[in-house]
């Protein structure tokens, strides 16, 4: 289905923010092309672009309620997708990682899951300590780590310095790496966790 096939869009994003399956489906089977070629641009599995893209439009739909306000739903699909994108680089790279530190180059089945447990436990902890932050702050991080924006970006969206943002991430993710030390279980992961929140 063309895109130019969508002559009301922002009624029907009404449509599908009041939980309207069948104009989501629509919104599915129009925008999904246009997600799995951008998501293609950073994976060259066609199994992975699937799943990545269908990851994009599942996080549109738990987030539905929002849609009603999206002026450009373009903008919006663009924001998601490089949420995702930048998420699951992220993984990959503590992934890398974890190959890199091990001895073998590889890990037992048995491994992997106690990985992934401590890496939702890692995750669990730096979220507590992000909402600890002062609001400003909290924000700042959050387009930097969620949103994957540069200094540059962060500073034209908030329309403040460059070097008060880098002052802001840099006791942000200072405090994070110290609250993950102090409540986080001691093991390589969480070394590989906190190269995630390195100071700027």
């Amino acid at each position: 289905m063309p895109l130019e096939t969508i002559y009301n869009e922002k009624e029907l994003l009404s449509q599908v923010a009041s939980g309207d399956r069948d104009a989501f489906k629509e919104l599915y089977s129009v925008y999904f092309p246009l997600v799995e070629r951008y998501v293609s641009l950073f994976e060259s599995s066609k199994r992975d672009q699937d799943e990545l893209t269908q990851d994009v439009f599942v996080r549109i739909w738990e987030k539905r309620d929002k849609l009603a306000g999206v002026e450009s739903f373009k903008s919006y699909l663009f924001f998601v997708s490089r949420n995702v994108v930048f998420n699951y680089i992220r993984a990959l790279k503590v992934r890398k990682k974890m190959n890199e530190l091990d001895d073998s180059g590889e890990t037992s089945s048995e491994s992997n899951v106690e990985n992934e447990l401590l890496f939702k436990q890692y995750y669990k902890i730096a979220m507590e300590a992000i909402e600890k932050l002062p609001a400003g702050r909290q924000k700042i991080l959050k387009m930097s780590v969620d949103q994957g924006l540069t200094l540059d970006e962060i500073a034209a969206e908030l329309n403040i310095s460059r070097s008060g943002v880098k002052k802001q991430l840099y006791t942000a993710t200072a405090f994070v790496r110290q609250y993950l030390q102090e409540h986080g279980e001691l093991s390589l992961l969480l070394f590989v966790f906190l190269s995630l929140f390195e100071s700027y």
